[in-house]
């Protein structure tokens, strides 16, 4: 997602923290993500994940955005992290 603000590039976490901050979005934790958590936790992995990828999950779980749109965007902001 390489859409302008001004003279710099927008990211996907700039555009998501946006949409949350206007429309006042908040991802919930469910007891889905409690329990992945505590199985990721015992298995010894250490997985966490940002708030842009919370927020794109919850977009998609409460059907606002596609499960191919979360996909991409998920995608696209793991590059611009990674470099």
């Amino acid at each position: 997602m390489t859409t302008r603000l001004g003279n710099r590039p927008c990211s996907v976490a700039d555009v998501v923290s946006r949409f949350a901050r206007q429309k006042k979005f908040m991802s919930e934790a469910t007891y889905g993500h409690v329990f992945a958590r505590k199985v990721t936790e015992l298995s010894g992995d250490d997985v966490k994940m940002d708030v842009t990828e919370e927020v794109l999950i919850a977009l998609k779980r409460r059907k606002i955005i596609s499960g191919r749109r979360m996909v991409e965007l998920l995608a696209q902001h793991q590059r611009e992290i990674r470099g």
